[in-house]
C-alpha cells in the first residue's frame, strides 16, 4: 500500500535517470538515417517481453485512425457532423524552421472528413491542413489526454491525495479491512513510483522523448503541460467525466458517465464498512472511485489506443504539412514512446478472488461487466473489455 514514499529499485532508478540524462544531451531525431519503413518486425523486436500486446484496431493510416475514434474526439455538431477542435494548439512555439503550427478544426460526417478549418477536398490546401491536423491529433492524444491528464491532472492527483501525510488511524483503517484495504492496495501499488520518474522521460523538460518526436520547443512542451494539468486538477471529478465526456458522441458522453457511476457504487459496496469512519475525509471514497475509473475506463481506452496506434504510425508527431512517412527511424522514437510508461498490476478477475464477501465479489464482477457493456456502448471499433481486462491503474 502505497501510504510512504518509497524508492524504487535502485537498478530500475539509475536506469531511468540516466537515459533521462542521456537525452538531455543527445542530438536530434536525425531522419536522414534508417529511412525504410518501420516494418512489424521491427515493432516486435522493439516491444518483445517489455510490454503486454495490444490489438485494438486494425488502421493503416493517421486519417483512418482519427476516423476510427471520432465518437470519443468529436463533439457533436450540426446536421449529423461532429467536429474535432485543436486549434488550441496554435498558441504553442514549434521549433525553428518548422514551417506551421499545431491546429486545426475537422468536420466529420457520413465516416469521412468533410472539411478541416474551413477547406473541403476541393481546396487546393486541404491536404496540407489535414496532415497538419493529423499531426495535431497525435499530440492532443498522447501528451495531452494521455500523458498529463490520465497520468498526472488524475491519477497522480488522487493517488497523493488519498495516500501522502495521512495519520497512523487513517492507514490502520484500510489495513484492518481486507475488501477495503485490497482495493486501496490494488489501485495505489508501491510501482507508482516509477511513473514519477518514466513521465520525466515521456514529457518532462528538455530533451524529453515527446520532446525530440513532436515540433513543439521544450518550452511550449511545458506550457502545455501546466495549462492543460490546472485546467483538469482544478476540476472535480463529475467534472472532468463531464468535461472528457463532452469532447465525444452522445455515446461516449453516455460511456463515460454510466462507468463513472458503477465505479461509485462498487467502490461504496466494498468500502461500507469504513465508510462511517471518522478517519476519512468526506471525499476519500469518491476520490478512490475516481482512480478506479480513471485506471480502467479512461486510461483503458486512452492509454491501450496510443499504445496500440503510435508504434503503427498512426498517431504522428512532426507538424510537416506532408503525409507521414513511418521510417524505422521516427518509428524506433515512435514505439519507445509508446511503450515508455506501460505498466500492469492485477487483472481484474484475479483482485476479484481477494474480496472478503460473496455480493463485493459479485460487484466486482458486475462492474466488469458494466464496463464491457459501455465500450460497446462508444461505437469504437476494437475497444472491448470483453476478454481480460487490466486494472491499468499502475501505468
Amino acid at each position: 500500500m502505497f501510504f510512504d514514499i518509497k524508492r524504487i529499485d535502485r537498478r530500475k532508478r539509475l536506469g531511468i535517470m540516466a537515459a533521462y540524462n542521456l537525452l538531455k544531451f543527445a542530438p536530434p531525431l536525425r531522419t536522414s538515417v534508417d529511412t525504410e519503413p518501420m516494418t512489424k518486425e521491427h515493432i516486435d523486436e522493439i516491444y518483445s517481453g517489455k510490454v503486454f500486446p495490444i490489438h485494438m484496431m486494425e488502421v493503416d493510416s493517421p486519417e483512418k485512425c482519427f476516423l476510427e475514434n471520432a465518437p470519443v474526439f468529436c463533439a457533436p455538431g450540426k446536421e449529423g457532423e461532429s467536429v474535432c477542435d485543436l486549434d488550441y494548439l496554435g498558441k504553442y512555439a514549434v521549433k525553428k524552421g518548422t514551417p506551421y503550427r499545431y491546429g486545426g478544426k475537422a468536420v466529420v460526417k457520413g465516416g469521412k472528413i468533410t472539411s478541416i478549418s474551413g477547406s473541403t477536398e476541393k481546396d487546393e490546401d486541404f491536404d496540407l491542413k489535414r496532415n497538419r491536423f493529423l499531426s495535431s491529433f497525435g499530440v492532443h492524444v498522447v501528451l495531452v489526454h494521455h500523458a498529463i491528464m490520465g497520468h498526472l491532472a488524475m491519477y497522480q492527483k488522487y493517488l497523493m491525495k488519498l495516500t501522502a501525510e495521512r495519520n497512523d488511524s487513517y492507514q490502520n483503517l484500510w489495513k484492518e479491512n481486507q475488501s477495503a484495504g485490497m482495493l486501496m492496495k490494488a489501485l495505489t501499488p508501491y510501482a507508482s513510483n516509477e511513473v514519477s520518474y518514466k513521465i520525466e522521460v515521456l514529457v518532462g523538460p528538455d530533451n524529453s522523448l515527446v520532446g525530440r518526436a513532436t515540433s513543439l520547443t521544450n518550452k511550449s512542451i511545458m506550457e502545455l503541460n501546466i495549462d492543460m494539468h490546472k485546467k483538469v486538477s482544478d476540476m472535480e471529478p463529475d467534472e472532468v467525466v463531464a468535461y472528457i465526456g463532452s469532447n465525444g458522441s452522445k455515446d461516449w458522453e453516455t460511456a463515460c458517465q454510466t462507468s463513472w457511476a458503477a465505479a461509485q457504487r462498487v467502490v461504496n459496496l466494498i468500502c461500507r464498512k469504513i465508510e462511517n469512519s471518522e478517519y476519512l475525509r468526506r471525499t476519500d471514497l469518491r476520490d478512490l472511485a475516481m482512480l478506479l475509473w480513471t485506471g480502467t475506463f479512461y486510461h483503458g481506452f486512452v492509454g491501450d489506443f496510443q499504445l496500440d496506434n503510435i508504434n503503427k504510425g498512426n498517431l504522428v508527431f512532426p507538424v510537416t504539412g506532408e503525409e507521414h512517412e513511418h521510417t524505422v527511424a521516427y518509428g524506433t522514437l515512435a514505439a519507445t514512446i509508446g511503450c515508455s510508461t506501460s505498466q500492469r498490476t492485477m487483472e481484474m478477475s484475479t483482485l476479484a478472488k481477494f474480496f472478503g464477501e460473496e455480493d463485493e465479489r459479485d460487484a466486482w464482477k458486475e462492474y466488469h461487466q458494466i464496463l464491457a457493456e459501455c465500450a460497446k456502448m462508444t461505437g469504437v471499433k476494437g475497444f472491448s473489455y470483453d476478454d481480460t481486462v487490466y486494472n491499468a491503474i499502475d501505468f
